[in-house]
């Protein structure tokens, strides 16, 4: 999908924070995510009443609709609206606004969505989907990714600060192209030559994905077409560790939900700021 470059590149219980015995405070609401393929998230949701079943793709930057979630949501597609993927490959698709979709009880306004029948690149006996989610459907909003636990949730102010407390705050940027209609959350990794910006990207499979122009500085060989170790850092010296492609991207780089399950990953959408906290210590509190 749009900025996401590379298509393949969220149960339901909230846990408990301690704090002093006292409950955290809950949520605005939990997602339930599934695994799509083994590998990918998804989540039910409904499209004009209708239930209906799509990926979520952190790094997907536009929700697109398949034909069928098109019929579903009854919405007319016309214009155009036109991005890359993190190859390059340039996508030019109608657009269809102003869709909502109910999910958990909750109303998810996606204010242009891009109609795109990807089901080629699924393999044949995939199940059907009626599309895919990315975080424009989220802007503006506090987020928890946590893929291990299968959930989204959807934050209060006060239930961010409680999750937040013990966690490691990481410089974050949010890409916004396709006229600003797009949202991809990118991290920062220290490199002896400074920060490159990796996309958080639970719709891909691949541990890392890393900019041949930038693989040298990674101690990667920009040649290799095999994946290799990678043992990198984040700004605030977190670890990362997996197998690295290196590919010749738009983008520094891709982290994909091999990597991303190992944390629980909190997103101010509204002021740019981003914390993990690594999945075991989180479990634990």
């Amino acid at each position: 999908m749009f900025v996401r470059r590379g298509f393949f590149g969220f149960m339901a219980a909230v846990g408990l924070v301690a704090t002093s015995h006292a409950q955290a405070p809950a949520p605005a609401w939990v997602i339930p995510l599934k695994s799509y393929l083994g590998a990918i998230p998804s989540m039910e949701l409904q499209l004009g009443g209708q239930p209906s079943t799509v990926l979520l793709d952190t790094a997907g930057g536009l929700t697109v609709l398949m034909p069928s979630g098109v019929a579903k949501a009854g919405c007319q597609p016309w214009g155009r609206v036109t991005g890359t993927r993190m190859r390059g490959d340039r996508l030019e698709l109608p657009r269809c606004d102003s869709v909502v979709a109910q999910i958990e009880g909750h109303a998810l306004h996606i204010p242009e969505a891009g109609v795109w029948d990807f089901s080629k690149m699924l393999p044949k006996d995939a199940p059907p989907l009626d599309g895919s989610v990315a975080l424009d459907a989220f802007a503006g909003k506090l987020i928890t990714l946590d893929l291990s636990g299968n959930r989204l949730i959807v934050e209060t102010p006060a239930s961010a600060r409680a999750r937040t407390a013990h966690a490691v705050e990481v410089p974050m940027r949010l890409a916004r192209e396709v006229g600003g209609a797009s949202l991809t959350p990118m991290m920062a990794v220290q490199t002896p030559k400074g920060k490159l910006w990796f996309e958080l990207d639970c719709g891909s499979d691949a541990d890392i994905m890393v900019n041949r122009a930038v693989a040298d500085v990674m101690g990667l060989d920009p040649s290799s077409k095999q994946g290799q170790p990678l043992d990198m850092a984040l700004v605030q010296g977190l670890p990362v560790k997996g197998r690295a492609q290196v590919l010749d991207l738009v983008v520094d780089g891709n982290i994909g939900a091999p990597v991303l399950r190992q944390w629980i990953i909190t997103m101010d959408l509204a002021h740019e700021r981003l914390w993990l906290s690594p999945v075991a210590s989180a479990k634990d509190r």
